[in-house]
């Protein structure tokens, strides 16, 4: 009953009034929910967070925001195949372009539909949770800017979902409803951005369900995101410096980022055996929270 009481028609009126141009361009604003750009995000904060004026995130506040985004993907990892309900129809299916060239039609395809569970919104869910979670670390700034852009890029995350037509309403607003609780739990567990290694310590709990629940490559490489980083935290946390000291400190942490960046995306392309997938997940997160020390040795 509750899967058909999502279905409310918001999804279909929008989605079939969007045309190709609104699709595409709905396709490109919901990356700023995606799994990678929030890793972007919160890597980026985390490890040259200090360095950009006005922000005054130190590192254990931006660790905190990277917690926050390994805590969202082992939450969706848990809650989607838990709840299991079915997006709307055509969810899989990429509207036709002619005018795309076919080398982008692959990734077209990609960022326009979904496949997995329906409920609730990843998306949302990250968005609320990261971008809400960088609003609250940075003191630099005035809070009507700082939250109002944070729920600005919330909403066209939220709205991009329902154009592409991989969501229902009720998706999303569960996604940002359930965004704020967990953001909020976990702004109040690591008191106040400065004990990131409680957040991620959830994570591990939440993560370890998730390999029950699912079982699946994602799942093990979303758990193993969270123990590896939960370890290298109790590891460096009191020797990573609390603002980056160099130019080139930053410079060698983002490459350390991008490197185990790109080992996730390997391994989410390549779907392995989930024992693969979780020691590759457990590099990615470990290697993430151990950057700024790589950076600060590597110089």
């Amino acid at each position: 009953m509750f899967a058909l009481a999502r279905g409310i028609g918001v999804t279909e009126r929008l989605h079939g009034q969007a045309g190709t141009v609104g699709v595409a361009l709905f396709a490109l604003l919901t990356q700023l929910g995606d799994v990678w750009f929030l890793f972007v995000l919160g890597g980026g904060v985390y490890v040259a967070g200090s360095t950009v004026p006005r922000l005054a995130v130190d590192r254990r506040q931006g660790l905190f925001v990277f917690a926050l985004v390994v805590t969202y993907v082992v939450l969706v990892s848990t809650l989607k195949p838990l709840f299991g309900l079915p997006r709307p129809p055509g969810a899989g299916e990429a509207p036709a372009v002619g005018w795309l060239p076919p080398i982008l039609a692959g990734v077209f395809e990609n960022i326009t539909t979904a496949s997995s569970s329906g409920f609730p919104s990843g998306h949302a869910l990250g968005a609320t949770m990261v971008w809400g979670g960088v609003a609250l670390v940075i003191d630099g700034v005035r809070d009507r800017v700082r939250f109002g852009l944070a729920a600005v890029v919330v909403a066209i995350v939220a709205t991009s979902r329902l154009v592409l037509g991989v969501h229902y309403l009720v998706d999303v607003i569960a996604g940002v409803g359930l965004g704020l609780a967990v953001l909020g739990a976990c702004y109040w567990l690591a008191d106040g951005g400065t004990d990131p290694g409680r957040v991620l310590g959830v994570a591990v709990a939440v993560g370890v369900l998730a390999m029950f629940v699912d079982g699946s490559a994602i799942s093990g490489a979303a758990a193993g995101a969270a123990v590896g980083s939960w370890l290298v935290c109790r590891r460096v946390a009191d020797t990573v410096p609390i603002r980056a000291t160099s130019r080139g400190e930053v410079i060698a942490g983002i490459v350390v980022l991008a490197i185990v960046g790109g080992l996730s995306g390997v391994l989410y392309a390549l779907d392995p055996p989930v024992t693969v997938a979780f020691v590759g997940g457990a590099v990615t997160g470990g290697g993430a929270v151990a950057a700024p020390m790589i950076g600060t040795r590597a110089t």
